[in-house]
């Protein structure tokens, strides 16, 4: 099975038919093909590939829908309940037909002028809403989509008035003016009695002859909520390798045939250093998802832009959904994808096509030839993630597989293609007939099928910090948004005793070190299988079945045990000469000092026992102020936590993992986080 497919769906059965009805000499044929074009091009052209109705369907806008939600979101902003009127407007903005296209042309036939721009007005009242709740930041974004999108003109002195005033207390005070002019400039449009276009005439002429004058105002504070707040992106330590930007000057990469490429220490790592970060190659967001997170950067929509055609997705603002090119592509078949049960590594190696034309690959295709990892880990070229190259030659271990493992792909990527068909991602390329491949589509399922293997062993779970109640950790826990590749986070190597924490801003990720890192030693991450929480046969069952290694890491070697079998009594103190392990029996200590069997010194560890002891203190001062939510304070104590007993003891040590847990947390809190409060019962 394709990994993580238990959605429901029609591919199951899709695909069993498929099976079913392939003899076993057609298997046999299949299985001696060597490249993914033979294959893709040998499965499309099975009879009962093509038992399959592909249709475009997808939720599209309802005027209707969205004239009853502006409507309902008016009466709330009349009792002033702004929230919910903020709400009702959103679901107004995204069922709005927006004027654009052909569309445009068939709605300035409408008698009703109101309906030919109801999605700038469900945008206009939105800003309104938006500056009741000081979130102006979005209040001017909306202003700006609602007047590019044909808001009435009798209205449009209004929009620009609010946008001078917002632009004013944002010191931009060139767009202030220009808005203002705006302003002036329609109230000659306006419909109102005399008296009240002369006040508001009196009134804007005044702002212009203070900004023409040059007396505005220069001491005002910028309120909170009229910048929109930056992303957390820290620097990474001791600045950006040359080789490879995504990560610190402290780590490098390097290459052996038994581990492949994996980073290493260049320097030496201290917790709370950051190893890298990085922007995502591709990013597909949970379907569960569509409706609170923008499609494009996985930040969460307060005031969501739609997709113009569509209900179905939503972006942050008007720029994420220009720079989305794979949406549309993929806006007419989205509910025939997610209808077909398809993983989420599915969905990725989908996006992976989509976020590009037709003609970018073609373009790529002659340097599209197998590499030698080896040698471009250590010829010292740059190593440049948004580089396609780079994306393409991750492991993929195609040598490995079974046929069986090949056709099912095929037959998925059999589905992808006719899908593709549908839209206009062939146009002048594609075969007219739906089951018949041109040498183009042939070629694009080849690299899907290229890209099924590629996601497998290097796609990242993007994911969010969730607390059930605001400024707690109580009873918070990380939760999926969806998925993502990162070429250079890709080149990091497992350990059941990870070295860092990831965390995310939208879907660019961060790393953490939460322990430290001696120079030479490797930089692992950790796939999902910490021994703090899995048994030894659980977490090597697991790696093999989904990563196809076995795990060899020391947590494995030397058997740790779970976190909630960890006890004080065994420990492993460190030599104070030569840093060996000294291992303890606490319960039966009669001297202090120990004998180090490797180096013959002896340590008195009365010393260490004490530092432990001041450790406990530390934790507690960190815990308390993690109950407060002071986080930069509970990250600082936390940090020096771990450097205390690390000074002492090896792992595995209880209270130790316990500081690092609670780093992580106060870490994850600092990347994407939202309050989402437990469901009570009725």
């Amino acid at each position: 099975m394709l990994e993580d497919s238990d959605r429901p769906g029609f591919f199951k059965d899709y695909y069993r038919a498929v099976r079913k009805a392939t003899s076993n000499d057609q298997f046999n044929q299949f299985s001696k093909l060597k490249t993914n074009e033979e294959r893709i091009r040998f499965c499309f052209n099975l009879p009962a590939a093509h038992d399959i109705d592909i249709k475009t369907f997808f939720k599209g806008k309802s005027e209707k829908e969205a004239l009853e939600k502006k409507e309902a979101g008016n009466k709330c902003f009349g009792r002033k309940n702004n929230v919910e009127a903020l709400k009702l407007y959103s679901q107004a903005v995204v069922k709005a037909p927006v004027p654009s296209g052909k569309y445009w042309k068939l709605i300035k036939e409408c008698a009703d002028p109101r309906k030919m721009t109801l999605y700038a007005i469900c945008l206009a009242n939105r800003s309104a809403a938006l500056y009741h709740l000081r979130e102006y930041h979005y209040c001017v974004k909306d202003i700006d989509e609602a007047l590019e999108h044909h808001y009435p003109k009798e209205l449009k002195y209004k929009l620009y008035k609010r946008k001078a005033r917002l632009l004013s207390h944002m010191k931009q005070h060139i767009d202030a003016r220009d808005a203002y002019r705006q302003a002036l400039k329609w109230l000659d449009w306006a419909k109102m009695e005399r008296e009240k276009r002369i006040e508001h005439q009196t009134d804007i002429q005044k702002w212009l002859k203070m900004y023409e004058t040059g007396k505005v105002v220069k001491n005002w504070d910028i309120p909170e909520g009229y910048i929109e707040p930056a992303p957390i992106i820290p620097d990474l330590a001791e600045g950006s390798s040359e080789r490879f930007p995504s990560l610190s000057k402290k780590v490098d990469v390097k290459y052996d045939n038994n581990q492949g490429r994996y980073a290493v220490a260049a320097e030496d790592i201290e917790p709370g250093d950051v190893i890298a970060t990085e922007k995502p190659f591709a990013a597909v967001l949970l379907r569960e998802e569509y409706g609170n997170h923008c499609q494009k950067c996985f930040k969460v929509t307060k005031a969501p832009i739609p997709c113009k055609k569509c209900s179905n997705v939503l972006f942050c603002s008007a720029e994420c959904r220009q720079e989305s090119f794979f949406h549309t592509i993929e806006c007419p078949i989205l509910d025939l994808l997610t209808g077909s049960g398809m993983s989420i590594n599915c969905f990725l190696a989908f996006r992976l096509v989509t976020q590009y034309p037709l003609s970018f690959f073609l373009d790529l295709k002659d340097q599209l030839v197998e590499e030698d990892p080896k040698e471009t880990t250590n010829n010292k070229q740059v190593y440049d993630p948004t580089d396609f190259l780079r994306l393409y030659h991750l492991v993929h271990h195609a040598e490995s597989r079974t046929p069986e493992d090949f056709f099912h792909r095929c037959i998925m990527i059999v589905f992808m293609v006719k899908a593709l068909k549908k839209t206009k991602y062939f146009e002048g390329k594609g075969s007219a007939s739906s089951d018949k491949i041109s040498d183009a589509e042939a070629f694009v399922g080849g690299l899907l099928l290229r890209f099924l293997q590629i996601v497998q062993f290097n796609a990242h779970e993007v994911s969010e910090f969730v607390l059930i109640a605001p400024r707690t950790f109580d009873g918070a826990k990380n939760e999926s948004l969806g998925a993502a590749i990162y070429p250079t986070l890709a080149l990091f190597n497992h350990s059941c005793h990870s070295a860092q924490v990831r965390l995310f801003s939208g879907n660019q990720v961060i790393t953490k070190a939460i322990r430290n890192i001696r120079k030479g030693e490797i930089v692992p991450e950790n796939y999902g299988q910490s021994f703090t929480s899995k048994v030894k046969s659980q977490r090597k069952a697991e790696l093999a079945d989904r990563y196809w290694f076995e795990c060899n890491c020391e947590a494995c070697q030397k058997d740790w045990p779970m976190y909630k079998d960890m006890t004080n009594s065994f420990l492993s103190f460190k030599c104070h000469k030569c840093q060996g392990p000294l291992p303890v029996n606490t319960d039966n200590l009669l001297i202090p000092f120990i004998k180090c069997e490797k180096c013959g010194d002896q340590t008195n560890i009365l010393s260490a026992l004490k530092n432990l002891q001041n450790t406990e203190q530390t934790f507690k001062g960190a815990c308390k102020e993690m109950e407060a939510f002071n986080l930069e304070k509970a990250e600082s104590l936390l940090i020096e936590n771990l450097k205390q007993l690390e000074s002492s003891l090896y792992p595995p040590y209880r209270d130790y993992h316990l500081t690092q847990e609670a780093y992580m947390r106060v870490c994850l809190c600092q990347g994407n986080s939202k309050v989402k409060p437990l469901k009570t019962a009725e």
